[in-house]
């Protein structure tokens, strides 16, 4: 990560993740969500709060994450830390946990792939082009991310338990925040999301046969 300080109050941080080789899915598609995030920086920890909505984060996730796309996402009051996420069997996987305040995405792509006894199935989601999606109080459990990313009043290496705008993690574990966030051609995967609000004008949902998952 490269670090500018421009002459102002404020420190802007920006970021471009390398991409790696992706996964094989097998999502219960039935189980989906819309999603989006920070970088992943992995540390012990566990999640001790719920989300501004109130919404409980610790629950049993699908068997494997989904995947995401988007043209540009702009959010503000974005926290991160490292913590783990339970799928139904018990299995821990090391997660980004990754709070936003609201935001704003657009050309988002969200897809999710089944294999069942009869063979592969994907459920899509994309958004309308005119209008961007809406979110806010959003928490997401995120295993990877490339895209360009720009921080503002951003904070790294700040205790997780003392973060101020999201979730938080355990005392003692790494953490970091930023008044405001951008990522241009975001691509990402993750276990699972929660919500206070999720907004989408004119959105397209369809299932194709085989694996089809979003791209650019």
């Amino acid at each position: 990560m490269r670090m500018r300080r421009p002459a102002g109050p404020q420190a802007r941080v920006r970021h471009r993740a390398e991409p790696r080789p992706e996964n094989g899915s097998r999502t219960d598609w039935r189980r989906f969500a819309l999603a989006f995030p920070l970088t992943v920086l992995l540390a012990a920890g566990t999640v001790t709060t719920t989300s501004a909505a109130g919404i409980p984060l610790n629950f049993a996730v699908a068997g494997n994450p989904f995947t995401v796309t988007a043209q540009r996402l702009e959010a503000t009051d974005a926290t991160q830390f490292a913590s783990f996420r339970h799928d139904a069997q018990g299995t821990s996987h090391p997660v980004a946990l990754v709070g936003i305040r609201s935001a704003q995405i657009s050309g988002l792509c969200q897809s999710a792939v089944a294999h069942t006894p009869l063979g592969a199935a994907t459920l899509v989601i994309r958004s309308g082009r005119d209008e961007p999606v809406r979110v806010d109080s959003l928490v997401i459990d995120l295993t990877h991310l490339t895209g360009d990313m720009t921080f503002e009043s951003v904070e790294m290496g700040r205790d997780a338990s003392t973060l101020t705008t999201g979730p938080k993690g355990l005392e003692g574990t790494y953490g970091q925040q930023a008044r405001s966030l951008t990522i241009n051609d975001l691509r990402l995967q993750a276990w699972s999301l929660t919500a206070g609000m999720f907004s989408l004008a004119g959105t397209d949902m369809s299932v194709q046969a085989g694996e089809q998952p979003c791209t650019y």
